[in-house]
């Protein structure tokens, strides 16, 4: 724009280019303000998988959603569905238990073990049982299968409670996985026996056995406030050792009835995911995992597997 050579012309020219540069000014601002605005805003992470932790899980982790400014989407509906959804890159994480044999679903993702779901073997506290094998759960619990015990003598008990019948206990369906992962993995399909007795919470199956030296019960943990029962260590085989399902026994193997409860997500995603990885894995996040009814990892394991995120 040429300089004009009058008076009001010089006005009108200062006016206009000063409309200019502040329009210019303007338009700079507006797209720094965007710039800063794409650079602040995150979009939400999806977090698909099973739908056995329960609500207090799913109001914790929107808690620190919002504390950490980290914002999730929690689609918890099961671990088959959520594995889908990470397979069709629908989600950016899945929380999965999966059966033994379908480990290899996650091949080619990151796949950490958080926990454990378990079957903890039960007895009274009267009950001078010190260990107990696979093949003796499997017959004592199992229909049709080879062997038959019935009686505490079955099991080598001697004295007066070897003639005594052993009742066995599990929990009702729809109470976690451990009566179908115990039929799955140790019945390998055969039903639970007529005679098994189903009990409808923790707090109804540590009454039933207090003090009952006939019980005999498969559990997911040892109910809290229960002394009077106690946790029979577990045997693959007659003539092997004998394992309680502690957290450093689940993660090493030894304990033979255990089923990790997996993180699982894609390498590339993550530094993004780091956040809440390290959350799922801390001392805050660990007792709330209890309380849904998993063993999560010993603190020496979970600190391990956090240092290992770095490393990707």
């Amino acid at each position: 724009m040429s300089r004009p050579q009058t008076a009001q012309g010089l006005i009108h020219w200062f006016q206009v280019g000063a409309g200019i540069r502040w329009i210019r000014r303007a338009a700079v601002l507006a797209g720094t303000l965007a710039v800063l605005a794409g650079s602040t805003a995150r979009a939400e992470v999806r977090v698909v998988g099973t739908d056995l932790l329960g609500v207090d899980v799913s109001r914790v982790l929107y808690e620190f959603s919002s504390r950490a400014e980290f914002p999730l989407a929690l689609t918890l509906d099961g671990s088959r569905p959520g594995l889908d959804h990470l397979k069709s890159g629908t989600a950016d994480l899945a929380l999965l238990v999966l059966a033994p044999d379908e480990a290899r679903a996650v091949a080619g993702f990151e796949s950490v073990t958080l926990a454990y779901h378990c079957v903890v073997v039960l007895v009274s506290a009267v009950v001078p049982l010190e260990q107990v094998t696979l093949d003796q759960l499997r017959d004592i619990f199992g229909e049709g299968g080879a062997g038959n015990l019935s009686r505490w003598g079955d099991l080598g008990l001697g004295g007066d409670i070897a003639a005594s019948a052993i009742v066995p206990h599990v929990p009702v369906a729809g109470q976690g996985i451990t009566a179908e992962f115990f039929r799955q993995t140790v019945l390998q399909e055969r039903p639970f026996r007529s005679s098994v007795v189903r009990d409808a919470s923790p707090a109804e199956m540590a009454l039933r056995l207090a003090g009952d030296r006939r019980a005999l019960a498969l559990a997911p943990a040892r109910p809290s406030n229960a002394p009077g029962l106690k946790i029979v260590p577990v045997a693959v085989r007659t003539n092997e050792p004998a394992y309680s399902p502690t957290p450093e026994n689940l993660h090493s193997g030894d304990y033979p009835l255990g089923l990790p409860l997996r993180i699982v997500f894609r390498r590339e995603s993550e530094r993004m995911l780091r956040p809440l990885l390290r959350f799922l894995l801390s001392d805050d996040f660990a007792p709330l995992l209890e309380h849904a009814g998993v063993i999560p990892l010993a603190p020496a394991a979970r600190r391990q597997q956090s240092l290992a995120f770095e490393k990707l």
